[in-house]
């Protein structure tokens, strides 16, 4: 476990018992090598992540959902980005670990903002029905060719990195650091010259706008996921006080506002390396 700044969490290396076997299943069904900082915060909840992820799960398997996912995942963003010469920076092989880093997130991202929608409207009394057949499903495990993702942890990092996360948290208003921003802060010259460029864009009435955007649309797709979502308060009474209740309400309703602008920020990223 680390408290970094604002967020608790529990770090893959720190989990042990039935959270270590959830964070192997989450990567397997996801199929990225990462477990992302909504699941290493819910794991202080640990009785809720066992239900919350097991109504999910199959979902998350069906090609209706990787379809879901596809129509979120890059945004339309009208942000005209410059071109960099990376290779005037990095040798070839680090530009591809970078491409293959935003592209993890990419990959991620929206089916974790349908997951977190899906909880977040199953909470609030309005779950998902499931009443679809699913098309098929997809072969489980971690897509192949990924890099293996190591998060820079801000009490480490150097000083002139950890400035830079914390602006980039406090700029975007979240209560920590994501893990994208972690991850490419392994290459600080280009996550520097990437929020360099992300940041007035940030403050723009289309960035919010998009955000919004994003966060309703996550909602709609998440009510046509062909198995049910069904958690709800009256199930985690069972296992948790009034306090603790709030507290997972808190932390599902941060996340689904936390993860539109990093699907945004994301596909500037990529973008940038690209060009």
């Amino acid at each position: 476990m680390q408290k970094n700044y604002n967020v608790p969490e529990v770090f893959p290396e720190d989990a042990v018992g039935a959270v270590n076997t959830l964070y192997a299943d989450i990567q397997f069904v996801l199929k990225v090598p990462v477990v992302n900082f909504l699941f290493r915060t819910l794991a202080f909840y640990e009785r809720f992540l066992e239900l919350a992820w097991s109504e999910v799960r199959t979902n998350m398997l069906t090609f209706e959902v990787e379809e879901m996912a596809k129509e979120l995942r890059y945004p339309p963003v009208s942000l005209q980005t410059p071109s960099w010469d990376w290779q005037a920076h990095y040798p070839p092989k680090t530009i591809e670990a970078i491409k293959r880093t935003i592209f993890t997130f990419n990959y991620v991202n929206p089916k974790l903002l349908l997951l977190v929608s899906a909880w977040s409207e199953s909470l609030s009394n309005r779950p998902i029905l499931g009443k679809n057949e699913p098309k098929g499903f997809l072969q489980p495990g971690i897509l192949p060719g990924l890099p293996q993702i190591q998060l820079i942890h801000i009490k480490q990092a150097p000083e002139p990195t950890r400035r830079l996360l914390l602006t980039i948290s406090k700029t975007l208003g979240t209560f920590d650091v994501a893990s994208d921003y972690r991850a490419l802060a392994n290459y600080p010259q280009f996550l520097s010259t990437g929020w360099g460029v992300l940041k007035p864009y940030a403050s723009t009435d289309e960035y919010t706008l998009l955000q919004t955007s994003l966060k309703k649309r996550a909602v709609t797709l998440a009510h046509k996921f062909p198995f049910p979502v069904t958690i709800s308060r009256g199930k985690l009474e069972r296992y948790y006080t009034e306090k603790e209740i709030a507290g997972i309400y808190g932390i599902v309703s941060m996340f689904q506002s936390f993860l539109p602008g990093l699907l945004i920020d994301l596909e500037i990223f990529r973008r940038i390396i690209s060009g």
